[in-house]
């Protein structure tokens, strides 16, 4: 049965991860006084690369340009097996707290080396500073999570979810709370990217599906991250579990959103800095957690 639940999350997640991009789109348009595209435009947006041809550039390293993409959109979707969505089944596994950090930062580093493979500068800066903001995050990361592993005893999402009530335990979620932020590539944590900078720097290159492919994988992992954090204080079971988790999901993206539209872009050197500094939180929530806090 828990297979059947987490493939039926799989869909769910496929489907509402673009819709939940349009909700941010709109909420940032309207605090900054714009009308703002309508809810389904990421979805119309996906549909319309799907239909178009990928165009692989003349100096790109072929088998590392092309199966970039379907990597990266893959490592995510298989990540999502393990966590408990819409409905409480998953791969329940021994390590898949560990699982679903390789699989997701895979993805990542799949982006990074299908631009370093195409010679272009701007993917190549971007895909620079991509490396740069994935070692920062995964420090924290690491620490955050070792505090939550430390206070339910072991390293599967089936002890941690729901969290126990501890000092360790809250300080760790807040603290993932801010790096589902970071990890979710918004501003002022978007140095990679940087539309205005280097053009949109590791996508630069792709087109067609393989751009819809990544998009969509950055969409996934945006939501999966949520779902983690809500995870943290949703029941496993119960009707009520799945429209709360909607409307939680749906509540986050908003305040991401929020957030996103009143801050300008850091430079990639203050973003590195800010989440060196920041692991320090991560830090003393694994020693708390440690000594039973």
């Amino acid at each position: 049965m828990n297979a059947v639940y987490a493939a039926l999350n799989l869909i769910f997640i496929v489907l509402f991860a673009p819709l939940l991009d349009g909700i941010e789109r709109k909420v940032k348009a309207r605090l900054q006084s714009r009308q703002g595209p309508p809810l389904i435009q990421t979805w119309l947006d996906l549909l319309k690369l799907f239909r178009r041809p990928n165009v692989r550039p003349r100096e790109s390293v072929r088998w590392l340009f092309e199966p970039a993409p379907a990597i990266a959109l893959v490592s995510v979707l298989a990540a999502s097996l393990f966590i408990p969505s819409l409905l409480p089944g998953s791969l329940d596994t021994w390590g898949d707290i560990i699982a679903f950090i390789y699989l997701s930062t895979l993805s990542a580093v799949a982006i990074a080396l299908g631009a370093f493979s195409t010679g272009s500068p701007y993917a190549q800066i971007g895909s620079h500073r991509e490396v740069s903001i994935i070692m920062a995050e995964e420090f924290s990361l690491a620490f955050i999570v070792a505090a939550l592993a430390a206070s339910s005893g072991g390293l599967s999402f089936s002890r941690l979810f729901p969290l126990q009530l501890k000092v360790s335990t809250i300080t760790g979620a807040l603290a993932f709370a801010v790096m589902a932020y970071v990890a979710g590539a918004r501003i002022p944590f978007d140095v990679a990217e940087a539309e205005p900078e280097i053009v949109e720097g590791p996508l630069i290159e792709f087109s067609g599906k393989g751009l819809g492919m990544l998009k969509l994988s950055i969409y996934v992992k945006r939501l999966l991250l949520t779902t983690i954090l809500l995870n943290f204080f949703l029941p496993q079971d119960g009707t009520v579990r799945v429209l709360v988790y909607v409307i939680g999901l749906v509540i986050i993206s908003v305040v991401y959103a929020s957030i996103e539209a009143h801050y300008g872009r850091f430079r990639t050197k203050d973003a590195a800095r800010f989440l060196k500094r920041f692991a320090i939180v991560g830090i003393l929530s694994w020693i708390l957690g440690v000594v039973g806090w």
